[in-house]
């Protein structure tokens, strides 16, 4: 498994735990598998091993309905604001709204990668697990064709690293579990192996709003 296949089978992970919270059964497998207590990236990076720590946390202390609970607060509804809005549009849009230009742009790189997916039915297009479902995509195909690489550098450096860094701090800083602390955590972790990657140093495009 080379680098680009690692990283890709982090984007789908990260996907599948942020399209919906892990239901009863899914979370009794996740325990079983180890996969909180044994993260396969090794890491001295700071936010590696503290999303290590949170996860090793919600491993022997939380249960699928925390991670319910959390979820909803954190990125559907919450009594006075969302804690960690899962849209580029609210941190690059200067109105913040949803299905907005950003959202537009971004299913603009869908459509020339033909990559689709259900969940274009029913959110929009920078949704962050979709994005992340499209990186994973562009991950495990890097190597065969050129043009993945093209788009996925370009993708990186237009929409997904200049917010998710900052929603990730947001999801840490704002989560009341240690499952999405550790989330929060592995994804700053995981945007910075992105940069290192594919060596992108400056990230212009401007955040106009962050949560924390």
């Amino acid at each position: 498994m080379n680098d680009y296949k690692v990283l890709g089978y982090m984007a789908s992970l990260f996907s599948q735990f942020l399209y919906n919270p892990p239901k009863e059964e899914e979370w009794e497998k996740i325990k079983k598998a180890g996969i909180l207590l044994e993260w396969f990236i090794h890491s001295d990076d700071s936010n590696s091993l503290k999303g290590n720590e949170f996860w090793k946390d919600s491993h022997f202390q939380e249960n699928y309905l925390d991670l319910a609970t959390d979820y909803v607060d954190l990125f559907i509804c919450d009594e006075i604001c969302l804690k960690a809005p899962p849209y580029g549009s609210f941190y690059l849009d200067v109105a913040g709204e949803l299905y907005s230009e950003e959202s537009d742009r971004v299913k603009e790189f869908y459509i020339r990668s033909s990559f689709f997916t259900k969940a274009l039915l029913e959110q929009p297009a920078d949704f962050i697990a979709i994005e992340l479902e499209f990186l994973s995509m562009l991950l495990y195909n890097v190597d065969k064709d050129e043009v993945y690489k093209k788009v996925l550098k370009n993708f990186l450096e237009e929409n997904f690293l200049p917010w998710v860094t900052v929603w990730a701090e947001d999801t840490k800083n704002n989560a009341k579990s240690n499952f999405y602390k550790g989330l929060g955590a592995h994804m700053k972790n995981f945007c910075d192996l992105l940069s290192k990657e594919f060596c992108i140093a400056n990230i212009e495009k401007k955040v106009f709003r962050k949560v924390s």
